[in-house]
């Protein structure tokens, strides 16, 4: 058994164990049993964090989508001031989670499609994306700039689109680079 951990500590602890066993075994190899042992917790313990594996999938999708935002945020209010310098660092922060999450990220989507109540879960994704996109940019744009819903949504479909070639394998991270600094740069500027 580990040792007794802050309720937040044990949450966390717990996400980081089940990304493992996604990142070793896969997806279907992930359920609040194996979770439980691999953990060294009872099965109690995860059933206390995570109701049921949905729970805890759409837990590690949350969280990874959080990291991003955070670490985004942190690097433009740091370090941008100007829209060049945020495209660039919007840049380095979606490719850094890509390389750090990315198979294990789009894993975990496909497992929770599977599930009914998840099964607009891109749409969820997409939603989030655009508003991350909107608090990034916007003190950077002229006013002028329509920041409108379909523009956002080509966006994201576009980083994705460049996200799975990157991971396919015919697009390199230098490639991807300059595809998403072009993308951002007319698209936020037009």
């Amino acid at each position: 058994m580990t040792s007794r951990l802050t309720k937040e500590a044990r949450h966390e602890q717990l996400l980081d164990v089940a990304a493992k066993i996604i990142r070793e075994k896969g997806t279907e190899a992930l359920t609040l049993i194996t979770l439980a042992h691999q953990a060294g917790v009872t099965k109690p313990i995860t059933y206390k964090h995570f109701a049921s594996r949905q729970s805890l999938l759409h837990a590690l999708y949350k969280r990874c989508d959080k990291r991003f935002v955070d670490a985004m945020n942190i690097k433009i209010q740091q370090q941008a001031t100007n829209f060049e310098q945020a495209v660039t660092l919007f840049t380095d922060a979606y490719l850094d989670c890509l390389e750090q999450n990315g198979r294990e990220y789009n894993e975990v989507i496909f497992a929770l499609m599977a599930y009914p109540e998840y099964r607009d879960i891109h749409r969820e994704i997409r939603h989030f994306f655009c508003q991350a996109l909107i608090s990034v940019f916007k003190p950077f744009i002229s006013p002028s700039i329509a920041l409108d819903k379909v523009r956002l949504a080509a966006i994201y479909g576009a980083l994705e689109a460049v996200a799975d070639m990157l991971a396919e394998g015919p697009s390199t991270p230098h490639q991807a680079r300059l595809t998403i600094e072009r993308l951002l740069k007319n698209e936020l500027t037009a």
